[in-house]
C-alpha cells in the first residue's frame, strides 16, 4: 500500500485510511450519500413529524366533530319530544256549520285543559272560564296547556305546563256585552 493510505491515530499507531470504494455493488456504503438520498433513521423520523402531526390533528377533529354531531342530531330529537302537540282534528262533513263555542267552562275538579288559536276549519278554545277568572292565551303564543284544581267555586291551584297564558278579571254576569258562560262541564 502506499503511504498516503496509511495515517497515524492519536496514540500514534498506524491504521488504514478508508477509501471510498470506486466500484462494487449495491450493498456497499458510500462515504458520501448522492443527493437526494434519504437521511439516518432519527433524521427520517424527524422529517414524518409534520405529516404525523396533521394525521393526528385529522383524528382528533374528526373524533370531536362526530361526537358535536351525535349531540346536535340527539338534542334536536329531545327538543322534538319536548314540544307541545297541536292535536289534530277531523271534523265531520255532517256536522253544523254554525259557530262553535271557544269559550270553556270548569266549574269543579282537576283538569288539565288546552288552548288554541283557531285555524280555518280547526276547532279551538280561546279562553278557559273559572270560577274565578278567565285564562286566555298569551300575545304571540298560539297554544297553552295547564293543570287547574278548582273546589267549592273557587281556583284552588292553576300551573301553566305550555306556552304563556295571561288571567282575566272573571266574567260578572251583571255585564250585558258579554255572552252567555255554556253549561260547566266537570269530571
Amino acid at each position: 500500500m502506499a503511504d498516503d493510505e496509511w495515517t497515524a491515530d492519536r496514540d500514534g499507531a498506524a491504521a488504514a485510511k478508508r477509501v471510498a470504494p470506486t466500484a462494487g455493488g449495491d450493498d456497499e456504503l458510500l462515504v458520501d450519500p448522492p443527493m437526494g438520498a434519504p437521511p439516518g433513521g432519527l433524521d427520517g423520523y424527524r422529517a414524518g413529524r409534520w405529516f404525523r402531526a396533521g394525521i393526528a390533528v385529522f383524528i382528533v377533529g374528526s373524533i370531536a366533530g362526530t361526537i358535536a354531531l351525535v349531540r346536535h342530531w340527539r338534542a334536536e330529537d329531545a327538543a322534538e319530544k319536548a314540544a307541545p302537540k297541536l292535536p289534530s282534528y277531523d271534523l265531520a262533513d255532517d256536522g253544523d256549520d254554525g259557530e262553535r263555542p271557544t269559550q270553556l267552562v270548569w266549574s269543579d275538579g282537576v283538569a288539565r285543559l288546552g288552548l288554541a288559536r283557531p285555524k280555518p276549519g280547526v276547532p279551538g278554545v280561546e279562553e278557559i272560564v273559572l270560577p274565578d277568572r278567565r285564562i286566555r292565551l298569551a300575545p304571540g303564543h298560539d297554544i297553552a296547556q295547564i293543570k287547574v284544581e278548582v273546589r267549592a267555586g273557587r281556583t284552588v291551584s292553576m300551573a301553566v305546563l305550555v306556552g304563556k297564558v295571561i288571567e282575566l278579571a272573571p266574567v260578572s254576569s251583571a255585564d250585558p256585552g258579554s255572552p252567555p258562560a255554556p253549561p260547566a262541564t266537570g269530571p
